[in-house]
C-alpha cells in the first residue's frame, strides 16, 4: 500500500470512529468534570490590592491556581505571592484533580521562601477516585507539605447524578456503609497527622466519614463548604452535630460577599456553631477572582455583621493555623 492509500485509510477511519462517537452520543464531555469551564467567558482577573487587619497573618486553606485543566486565575507561584504581599501567613493550594504537595515545595523554594505554602489531594478520578496509594504518594512527596485529604469532590457520586452528566463519578458509601477504601484512607490520614475534608458527599456520607475518622484517631477535619450544597447542603442542627464532633467548618468568602438569603444563613450557622469551630477560605481560583481580594471583603462584610476582631482572628488566622499543623500566633 503506498503512503497516500495509507493517509486515506488513516482518515477513513478516524471519520468512522467520529461518526460512531456522535452515533453512540459518547462526548468528551461527558467524560470528564473539567470540560464544561472550558469554553465559559470568564471576566480578565485584576489584582484590587484590597486589604483589611484579619489578612494579617491569614491562612487560606481553599485556594484554586494553575496549572489545572480549565481557566484559573493565577498560577500556584502568583497566589502564594499576593498572599505574601498582602500579610498572610500561608495558603493550601488546591486542585480537584491532582496533588499539590509537589507545588507547594517549588513555590516555598522558588516564589516565596519563608512563606507556608502546603499543598493537598482531592480524591477524584484522575488520581484513581480513593485510592490509598494518591494519600501515601502525597503525604511523602519532598518536603511533606502535603496536609490536607478531600473527599471526592467534583467527581463525587451524589454531584455528578445532581448534574445528571452521563460520566465517572466516586462512590464513597454503599447501602449505608462507608467502601473498604475509605476505612483505608481514614487510617492512613492518621498514620501520616493529615486533615480530613468531607468533600462533595452527602451530609449522612459526612457524619459517616467523620464518625469513621474519630475512631481511627485522625485529629483534624473540615466540613467542606456545607452552605454551598454539593452533595447536599447541611441544617444548622447538623453543623452544630459536626462542630461537636471536633470538625470545622468551612465558609467560603463568596458566600459572606454577597447580600442575599445565602449571606444570611452563613451569619446564622457561624453564630450558631460558633466562631471557634468555623473558618473562612476564599475558594477562589477562576478568572476574575482574586484569594486575597476574596477574603478581605468578606472580613469587612463579617465585621459589618457584628463580629468581633477576635472572632475574626479565630476564623481568618488560628483556626486554619490548627488545621494545617502550625502554632496558634
Amino acid at each position: 500500500m503506498t503512503g497516500h492509500k495509507r493517509l486515506i485509510v488513516v482518515i477513513g477511519s478516524l471519520m468512522a470512529v467520529a461518526v460512531g462517537v456522535r452515533a453512540t452520543g459518547i462526548t468528551l464531555r461527558a467524560q470528564t468534570a473539567w470540560e464544561s469551564y472550558k469554553n465559559r467567558k470568564y471576566p480578565p482577573s485584576v489584582d484590587r490590592h484590597l486589604t483589611d487587619p484579619a489578612l494579617i497573618g491569614a491562612i487560606d486553606l481553599h485556594a484554586h491556581s494553575d496549572p489545572d485543566s480549565y481557566p484559573r486565575s493565577w498560577d500556584g507561584f502568583e497566589v502564594a505571592k499576593l498572599a505574601q504581599e498582602r500579610g498572610m501567613r500561608g495558603v493550601v493550594l488546591k486542585n480537584h484533580w491532582t496533588e499539590t504537595a509537589g507545588l507547594a515545595y517549588l513555590a516555598r523554594k522558588y516564589a516565596t521562601p519563608g512563606f507556608e505554602v502546603f499543598g493537598a489531594v482531592s480524591l477524584d478520578t484522575p488520581v484513581g477516585g480513593v485510592n490509598p496509594q494518591a494519600v501515601r504518594y502525597m503525604a511523602d512527596v519532598v518536603g511533606h507539605y502535603g496536609r490536607i485529604v478531600w473527599m471526592p469532590t467534583h467527581d463525587s457520586e451524589p454531584e455528578v447524578k445532581a448534574s445528571k452528566e452521563n460520566r465517572p463519578f466516586v462512590v464513597v458509601s454503599r447501602n449505608g456503609q462507608l467502601v473498604p477504601e475509605v476505612l483505608e484512607v481514614l487510617t492512613l490520614i492518621a498514620q501520616n497527622d493529615l486533615t480530613l475534608a468531607t468533600g462533595h458527599v452527602t451530609p449522612d456520607e459526612a457524619f459517616m466519614i467523620m464518625r469513621e475518622a474519630k475512631k481511627r484517631g485522625v485529629q483534624r477535619m473540615i466540613v467542606t463548604h456545607p452552605l454551598l450544597g454539593l452533595g447536599g447542603m447541611m441544617t444548622l442542627e447538623q453543623l452544630q452535630e459536626a462542630a461537636k464532633l471536633g470538625a470545622y467548618i468551612e465558609i467560603t468568602a463568596g458566600t459572606v460577599i454577597r447580600e442575599g438569603p445565602a449571606q444570611a444563613r452563613a451569619f446564622d450557622a457561624i453564630r450558631k456553631v460558633g466562631p471557634a469551630m468555623c473558618f473562612v477560605g476564599s475558594d477562589s481560583g477562576l478568572p476574575g477572582n482574586n484569594h486575597t481580594d476574596a477574603l478581605a471583603l468578606a472580613a469587612k462584610a463579617l465585621r459589618a455583621a457584628g463580629f468581633t476582631e477576635k472572632e475574626l482572628n479565630m476564623m481568618f488566622k488560628d483556626n486554619p493555623a490548627k488545621l494545617v499543623k502550625l502554632p496558634v500566633l
